[in-house]
């Protein structure tokens, strides 16, 4: 905890947590993915604690849906962007936000959840 002094006040200022991700997870999901035979693992620009949500996290589809939608699509173009042909997630509220906001758009891209496609690689 940081202590300023303030002429005759003390401010104390509580340690500031900064959440990564869930919980700063990144490479479990990356090396299932990678494990899967035919797979190639394709990682958009932004990634890992400098990715962007979905869009449909903490209530902002039930609330916001137009912006969740528009939040996914960005996400989507930036996967296409960089040449991917699928979007595996393991969140189940990217899965649902991807798949309508592709829905919405009239374009055609998988979206699986990585056990999904575990899965279907067995």
């Amino acid at each position: 905890m940081e202590k300023k002094v303030l002429g005759q006040f003390i401010l104390r200022e509580p340690e500031k947590v900064i959440h990564r991700g869930w919980n700063g997870v990144y490479e479990p999901p990356r090396d299932i993915i990678k494990s899967v035979p035919g797979i190639k693992l394709v990682e958009m620009e932004r990634t890992k604690e400098y990715s962007w949500c979905c869009g449909a996290g903490a209530g902002v589809k039930q609330c916001f849906d137009d912006f969740a939608l528009w939040t996914a699509s960005e996400r989507i173009a930036e996967a296409k962007s960089v040449g991917a042909e699928a979007i595996v997630t393991a969140c189940p509220w990217c899965e649902r936000n991807f798949k309508d906001a592709i829905a919405a758009s009239g374009e055609d891209m998988p979206v699986y959840d990585v056990v999904e496609l575990v899965k279907q690689s067995m």
